[in-house]
C-alpha cells in the first residue's frame, strides 16, 4: 500500500454481501481496516482495468473507422523484416 499521499476524500462503495464478507476477513486476519484493505485491492488492480478499457476504447475505434490498423506487411517492409524467419527457439518460448 502507498504511504507517500495523504488520503483524499472519502468515497462510498455499496458491495454485495458475499464481497464484503471477502473484504471484512481480510481486514481481520491482516489486522487492518476495511478502508486499508479497499485502497490497496484498488492500488493493485486499478492500473488493470484502465488497461482493459483502453484496449476497448482501441477496438471501438477500429471498428468504427475512426483509426485504421497497420497491416503487418507493412511493418515488416519498414522494419526490413520481409524475408526474416522466425528463430523456432522464440516460438517454444512462447507456448
Amino acid at each position: 500500500m502507498s504511504t507517500s499521499t495523504p488520503l483524499g476524500r472519502p468515497i462510498s462503495v455499496r458491495l454485495p454481501e458475499d464481497l464484503r464478507e471477502r473484504v471484512e476477513a481480510l481486514a481481520r486476519a491482516t489486522r487492518r481496516s476495511l478502508g486499508d484493505v479497499v485502497r490497496e485491492v484498488l492500488e493493485r488492480d486499478l492500473s488493470e482495468l484502465e488497461w482493459e478499457q483502453r484496449i476497448v476504447a482501441r477496438a471501438a475505434d477500429l471498428r468504427s473507422g475512426r483509426v485504421q490498423a497497420v497491416p503487418l506487411a507493412v511493418i515488416e517492409h519498414e522494419l526490413g523484416l520481409n524475408d526474416a524467419l522466425a528463430d523456432a527457439s522464440i516460438l517454444d518460448e512462447i507456448e
